[in-house]
């Protein structure tokens, strides 16, 4: 009996005693990482060099569009590597007193500046301007489009604003500035000059964007009605394109396409990629000699230097 009791009180006291908890393994937190915010409208105003020559082919056609807080202002990106870089911004007046009056009277007429780098090489830098008028509904017969491809291209275009004059300053890829009205977005000055959206209604009768290049430079512009500007023959026609060197000679030289952009599909495409034929600046150069009779000796003296330095 004496043992049964010795026994019932071992085991009231072990059922009393505190139980002995097995320590919690100390998680180990996650570590998190925090990229900085991209800032388009501080990436517009760098100023960089082409990154390199020719457009990779993965990277010819991939790009997204993103608005900035400037109303009618965008810029363009792509991510290689899952970094996003800029490939182009864009300008759009939607109506303004001088160029796009009618834009101001009813929605939709507008005047774009798109200036365009892909993959940030030197291929294929370039001012894209559309005139959209609005007044048939019809793609085809109401954008007007014209291309200015400036040369040397010793940088990529670059943008800055300037609160207190009012206006964004775009550098030129020949390092030249070109001024935009912050509030209309019409040209106000630099080395290009512009004149109003013509809204003839007849599409045949309707000039193409009234974009001209005034600077010390080279620049090669194309134009067309509701298609590619580079080709060198649309609806049977030939089409021409005008290289300017104002700083030299007053009147522009009228040269076909085909000696600046391929105009041959490659096996499995439909139509041509119209990539330019040409790598460096000086083999432009060469061209526009060639077919116009200029001498461009005094551009190409300062343009081989920067190919070299992109190359590296």
């Amino acid at each position: 009996m004496r043992k049964l009791i010795v026994v019932g009180c071992a085991l009231a006291i072990a059922a009393c005693a505190p139980v002995q908890e097995k320590p919690t393994p100390k998680e180990t937190p996650k570590q998190t990482y925090s990229y900085p915010r991209f800032d388009g409208l501080a990436a517009l105003s760098e100023t960089a060099s082409p990154e390199r020559d020719g457009i990779r082919e993965k990277y010819r056609y991939d790009r997204s569009i993103k608005a900035t807080a400037h109303k009618g202002l965008r810029y363009y990106f792509y991510e290689p590597n899952r970094k996003r870089n800029v490939v182009g911004f864009s300008f759009n007046n939607s109506g303004s007193p001088k160029v796009n009056p009618v834009g101001m009277k009813k929605k939709g007429p507008r005047r774009e500046y798109a200036f365009l780098f892909a993959d940030r090489a030197r291929e294929n830098i370039y001012l894209a301007v559309n005139d959209d008028v609005k007044i048939s509904g019809r793609f085809s017969h109401d954008n007007m489009f014209r291309e200015v491809h400036f040369f040397p291209r010793k940088q990529l275009p670059s943008l800055t604003s300037d609160h207190s004059k009012g206006v964004f300053k775009v550098t030129l890829p020949t390092g030249e500035p070109v001024l935009f009205d912050q509030d209309t977005y019409e040209l106000v000055g630099g080395a290009m000059k512009e004149g109003p959206i013509d809204f003839n209604r007849s599409r045949h009768a309707r000039r193409n964007p009234d974009v001209r290049y005034t600077g010390k430079y080279l620049a090669i512009t194309v134009a067309q009605r509701g298609e590619a500007p580079r080709r060198s023959s649309v609806w049977g026609q030939q089409k021409f394109a005008e290289a300017h060197y104002p700083a030299k000679y007053k009147k522009s030289c009228r040269l076909s396409p085909k000696h600046i952009w391929d105009q041959r599909p490659k096996r499995g495409d439909n139509d041509p990629k119209l990539t330019m034929l040409h790598k460096t600046d000086d083999a432009i150069f060469a061209v526009v000699e060639r077919q116009c009779g200029w001498d461009l000796s005094a551009l190409k003296s300062g343009s081989s230097h920067v190919a070299d330095a992109a190359s590296k």
